[in-house]
């Protein structure tokens, strides 16, 4: 057993938190989870199509301290952090002597920020990608521990490569996790990712977003009509707008009839 994982505190929301939660437990034991963090329990998640069990379950099955605010969690040697949508402040951090982890469901430098899946089928990406990295001050700039990387398919949707990285993620924090464990665990700081690398950083606000979802009917042909609403097909948080629904489907129809 690592030094560093002797006292964890795991925070996270949706059904891929509650398998990592469920895999530290199984391999450090329920003594070594000193809290865990994680949406209301009185609240109806939006992910609970993903899971059969949330957080809380978790925790109170093994009889964990459970915590709905990031100010009540205890001291401990390592924040694990798995799509945990609130940024943690550095006063949360030092209370790990700035040890943590997180699992950000898209490639580092390159899709630092929200909604990676979305602008990485409206960049036309080839591959995509999940990475592990060290918690810093700064949001997605820590250190990466580990990264993984996949093919984005020629008709892939936000929803459809949003449930492959969930899936390559929880790969990838297996493997990262049992290399903490037995201290292999080797790093490398973005920086260097963009210098050696040449990779070219990026940061997605949420009002990125908003701007898509909100854009007007403008004219675009075919092919970015169809990755348009690709790229916003993302229930139940996400639907596109009502005015590119129906140009895709006019679209389809013509292309149809002009077929016949």
């Amino acid at each position: 057993m690592s030094s560093l994982t002797k006292s964890v505190v795991f925070a996270g929301t949706r059904g891929l938190a509650t398998r990592c939660l469920l895999f530290v437990i199984e391999t450090c034991g329920k003594e070594h989870i000193a809290g865990i963090l994680g949406a209301s329990r009185y609240e109806k998640a939006w992910w609970r199509h993903e899971t059969n069990e949330e957080l809380w379950q978790v925790a109170d099955r093994f009889g964990i301290p459970f915590f709905e605010s990031m100010d009540d969690v205890p001291l401990g040697t390592l924040l694990v952090s798995v799509m945990w949508n609130k940024i943690f402040p550095a006063h949360i951090l030092a209370r790990f002597d700035g040890r943590g982890i997180n699992l950000h469901p898209a490639p580092l430098p390159e899709y630092r920020g929200s909604f990676a899946r979305t602008h990485a089928i409206l960049n036309d990406d080839k591959s995509f990608g999940v990475t592990v990295h060290y918690l810093s001050k700064q949001v997605d700039r820590g250190d990466i521990i580990g990264e993984l990387q996949f093919p984005v398919l020629p008709s892939e949707t936000a929803l459809s490569l949003d449930t492959r990285a969930q899936l390559y993620g929880y790969a990838l924090f297996c493997q990262v996790w049992l290399r903490l464990l037995d201290r292999s665990a080797n790093c490398r700081s973005q920086d260097e990712l963009i210098t050696q690398d040449k990779r070219k950083p990026r940061f997605y606000y949420m009002r990125m977003m908003t701007g898509l979802l909100e854009s007007a009917d403008v004219p675009r042909s075919g092919e970015e009509l169809e990755r348009l609403y690709r790229a916003l097909y993302l229930p139940p948080r996400i639907e596109p707008p009502k005015w590119l629904v129906e140009r895709v489907l006019t679209n389809e129809v013509r292309t149809l009839i002009g077929g016949l």
